[in-house]
């Protein structure tokens, strides 16, 4: 097949899909699929990284055996693996919701997809972004009865940047059934959830304790690489964007080529939630007329498109007149969302090519 014929018009694909579709998508994708505890590598300069690896396993062997509801509410807990633990690992009891909180670049994302693989029993992996998506696609009631039904809940990069989600995440942790044991991958301590974004929401002290109040929370350290490399690097092309777009050969999926403006005009048209269907398709896509962004709410919806192009390994190629670090304009980067945003730069920084006007 030729690599015209691995072509595809994003406005082509069918966006039709149907909640249980949706269900099926919360798994790893592409770039942690083949994750496991085997293959995962603890940096011996940093000891708690052996250690979760450890507790995941052994959370991950109490499960197995775990049919019955948990005895009593999860208490909130600070460790680094140091003190007694005053939980009894029985089979009899459910192991406790674990709130994973270490920098970026030791291996979170890569020990709760291995959970996922190692696990048996019925369960769902997505990132705090999807589960976000999730709740305004479905609601939050249908939400709590599809999760209700999982032994295993595992949500990547949990964050509040938004005072709405504060109220749906301590509803839903105060709903959820009690038999689903829940693990969450974080850069932030939960002491620190939501400071100087939206505390100051009515009730923020108390809508917060439902939700920490859910969890064991286990620091993980380790050497965070965006800190060490805090100049963003973007790996920048002399040839021509057409000639690129030209000349690259679709391997498993299709190549697509779409107008900045006219991206942003799709992705309105379009659930966030469904964006998987983008990098389910196509394997590379590139882009022209790079602009910086003025809405936050075209910003968000790129963020999720890459988000999902991430977890998918899927290229970009990215082609106009400003710079990666200008992307995101100070008006943006200083709302509630700066996180979920310089996140998003970081991971434009390691999946695409860029080329000048």
């Amino acid at each position: 097949m030729s690599s015209v014929e691995k072509y595809t018009d994003l406005h082509d694909i069918n966006f039709d899909i149907s909640v249980e579709d949706c269900l099926n998508n919360m798994r790893p994708h592409p770039k942690f699929s083949h994750c496991t505890f085997e293959n995962y590598i603890p940096d011996e300069n940093f000891p708690t990284q052996s250690m979760i690896k450890q507790r995941l396993i052994e959370t991950l062997s109490m499960m197995k055996d775990f049919n019955g509801p948990a005895s009593e509410a999860p208490k909130k807990r600070f460790s680094l693996f140091g003190g007694k633990k005053d939980v009894q690992k029985t089979t009899s009891a459910k192991p406790d919701n674990l709130y994973i909180d270490g920098s970026y670049g030791i291996g979170k994302t890569h020990l709760l997809s291995a959970c996922y693989n190692k696990c048996e029993r019925q369960k769902a992996f997505l990132s705090f972004g999807e589960l976000n998506y999730f709740f305004h696609y479905l609601g939050v009631e249908n939400c709590i009865k599809h999760f209700s039904k999982l032994n295993l809940l595992l949500i990547d990069e949990f964050e509040l940047d938004d005072p709405a989600m504060v109220h749906i995440m301590a509803k839903f942790f105060r709903e959820i059934n009690k038999k689903t044991l829940v693990i969450t991958t974080s850069n932030t301590l939960p002491s620190d959830l939501g400071k100087g974004r939206v505390d100051n929401i009515e009730n923020f002290g108390k809508q917060m304790g439902n939700i920490v109040d859910n969890f064991e929370a286990v620091l993980v350290n380790g050497e965070d690489y965006r800190k060490k490399n805090k100049i963003i690097r973007q790996k920048v092309s002399q040839d021509n964007f057409l000639d690129a777009f030209g000349a690259y050969t679709a391997v498993e999926k299709s190549k697509s080529k779409i107008n900045f403006e006219v991206m942003n005009k799709y992705l309105e048209k379009n659930h966030p939630f469904k964006y998987f269907k983008i990098p389910d398709t196509v394997e590379a896509i590139f882009i022209d007329g790079l602009r910086p962004f003025i809405h936050l709410n075209n910003a968000l919806r790129f963020n999720q498109l890459i988000d999902v192009c991430y977890y998918y390994n899927t290229k970009i190629f990215l082609k106009g007149n400003c710079e990666l670090t200008d992307l995101f304009p100070p008006e943006l980067l200083e709302s509630s969302f700066e996180k979920k945003l310089l996140r998003c730069l970081s991971r434009l920084d390691e999946l695409a090519v860029f080329f000048k006007d």
